[in-house]
């Protein structure tokens, strides 16, 4: 999987540009603020069609009312061009020119690793979950259609016990039951391959302390509709449905004791970065080809075996693209960043890289058809 080039229009606080990228390391440096993350961000969303804001406009810059991300993607041989949209409210994606949804793009192309990761280990149940249904919704279709299905019965469900409609529960229920088994049993079973993945890249990170991944489940397929008769009274008194998948939690052990509770701020980061490079060779396993790696402030990471892995991790993949407040070690090539804008960087006895003018990309950008009228 490689990102041949990048283009952006109108996004965040990114000049107007179209970014080449070669094989191997990309290092992006600047000081805070200049751009960078937002970069990895952009990359990230037109590799994927993913993005974890909550409001659309906030991606979209001060004073426009549309935005617009392009990627050049090179994987299994073939070229295509996947592009995104964004206005009020609205994303459209294209794939080769043609509308599609985002389960229609490539599935492995990017696995992005963040400080903010941190946040899987100490922070709420519901930011775990996110973590698995992203990764297993990128695994297989089949597990997003159903979790889609899931959550919507759910909002339904809860709206009728708003209502006080407990007469049409059992029309709820017997919907819920069976999305939910479904998820149940497909979370089973790809978490055995995952915990084994994130225990051994535990390990490799120098932890002195096994990492176990495990369910805490609020009930079983075997008795998910009895669970559910037997909370029917405390449901419609709070107006939400207390059992199912949605309210479990990705439980992860270090040692013998909790991670969320009982790790130090430094093991929840090697934790964090376990569960990424786990997250990385699951796609690779399922799609046949290393997703492109995207690195987000390395700089900050103060423990030398965590940088190194890191920077180790960055090097393995056929591409990756790395962030600082320095510039990173062995990079092909080097993008200086400032307010928006990334320069190249001539190595020692390297030549200048020679990338498209920001006012070529520009003029390029503005002829994209559909641009300005991004549909739902």
């Amino acid at each position: 999987m490689r990102l041949d080039s990048l283009s952006t229009l109108n996004y965040r606080n990114l000049a107007p540009c179209t970014l080449a990228f070669p094989a191997g390391v990309t290092g992006v440096f600047g000081e805070n603020g200049a751009g960078k993350t937002n970069l990895l961000e952009a990359a990230y969303l037109a590799l994927t069609g993913l993005t974890d804001v909550s409001r659309l406009e906030q991606l979209v810059q001060q004073g426009e009312t549309e935005a617009y991300v392009r990627a050049d993607l090179e994987s299994g041989g073939s070229l295509s061009v996947q592009e995104v949209g964004l206005g009020r409210g609205r994303r459209q994606l294209k794939l080769d020119g043609v509308r599609v949804r985002t389960g229609d793009l490539p599935r492995g192309s990017a696995v992005w690793i963040r400080p903010e990761d941190s946040e899987m280990v100490f922070g709420s149940p519901s930011g775990r979950r996110a973590f698995l249904d992203s990764l297993l919704s990128r695994l297989s279709a089949r597990y997003a259609e159903q979790l889609s299905r899931y959550e919507r019965t759910v909002s339904q469900r809860n709206a009728a016990l708003r209502g006080g409609e407990e007469w049409a529960m059992h029309v709820w229920d017997e919907s819920l039951v069976r999305l939910g088994t479904e998820i149940m049993l497909f979370r089973r079973r790809a978490l055995v391959r995952l915990n084994e993945l994130a225990a051994e890249a535990n390990a490799a990170l120098g932890s002195r302390k096994t990492l176990t991944l495990s369910l805490t489940e609020s009930t079983t397929p075997e008795t998910y509709a009895q669970d559910m008769g037997s909370r029917r009274a405390e449901e419609l008194a709070r107006g939400s449905t207390a059992t199912g998948p949605h309210r479990d939690d990705l439980l992860l052990t270090l040692g013998d004791f909790p991670a969320s509770e009982y790790a130090s701020r430094g093991e929840g980061r090697t934790v964090a970065l376990a569960l990424r490079r786990a997250e990385l060779e699951l796609l690779a396993e399922r799609f046949g080809e290393r997703p492109v790696l995207l690195v987000d402030d390395f700089s900050a990471e103060l423990d030398p075996v965590r940088r190194s892995f890191l920077l180790e991790l960055a090097a393995s993949v056929p591409q990756a693209i790395v962030t600082g407040t320095e510039r990173a070690p062995g990079a092909a090539l080097t993008l200086r960043a400032q307010s928006g804008r990334f320069t190249p960087e001539a190595g020692p006895d390297l030549p200048e890289p020679e990338l498209p003018e920001p006012e070529l990309a520009e003029a390029e950008l503005a002829d994209v058809p559909d641009v300005a009228g991004v549909g739902a």
